[in-house]
């Protein structure tokens, strides 16, 4: 399934050409099931450079998704080494815009060809270069890997780091240390969380 292809379907079919075209982000169960509710509340799909994908939010307005072209590139070997459900992403997408993106949205710039990209404020919020790496923006607030810790996919440990806290005060992102989701599922998080406002997986 590509994206020229997914932009031509509609209704029922959309919808599930929707679950198997980000099938590959869904390593759960439960990330299955959330692409699933999230497919019904697709209202069209448009590609030409990019992947757009409209949805009714639970407030029946339209918000959209763009997603960008896949990263083709290398992954540099480093002290940090780059998580293989994050690869998985931006092979397929190396943008990810939540509506307008920064400041109120998400905004992922993907891989630069060096490491991760992402504004994170490592110094400003007490964070530790050795074991922190920002690599989303969303809204005033940032998404890091802690490569301290593992979760249960075995990967660092998602956190979203509040612009008013330093990076120890903030809380690991919800499920992660029981349901092995990896990056892909984070992303199918925040998409039901922009669609359909729940709370449990927010940013601001």
């Amino acid at each position: 399934m590509t994206p020229k292809e997914l932009s031509s379907l509609e209704g029922v079919e959309l919808a599930n050409a929707f679950v198997t075209y980000f099938k590959p982000w869904a390593l759960t169960p439960a990330c299955i099931k959330i692409l699933k509710e999230i497919s019904t509340k697709i209202v069209n799909v448009k590609y030409e450079d990019d992947l757009n994908i409209y949805f009714n939010n639970d407030e029946e307005e339209e918000v959209s998704i763009t997603f960008g072209a896949a990263y083709n590139g290398d992954f540099k070997d480093t002290n940090l080494k780059t998580p293989e459900s994050y690869k998985t992403i931006v092979r397929m997408h190396n943008t990810i815009t939540f509506g307008d993106g920064v400041p109120n949205d998400i905004d992922f710039y993907g891989y630069d060809g060096e490491a991760p990209s992402s504004e994170f404020m490592l110094e400003e919020l007490e964070g530790d270069e050795e074991i922190h790496q920002g690599f989303c923006d969303a809204g005033q607030n940032w998404i890091i890997w802690d490569y301290q810790r593992k979760n249960a996919l075995g990967e660092p440990v998602i956190i979203i780091a509040d612009h008013g806290l330093i990076v120890e005060d903030n809380d690991d992102f919800p499920e992660q240390d029981e349901i092995a989701f990896g990056v892909g599922g984070l992303f199918i998080r925040l998409m039901k969380e922009f669609i359909f406002n729940d709370t449990n997986y927010g940013w601001g």
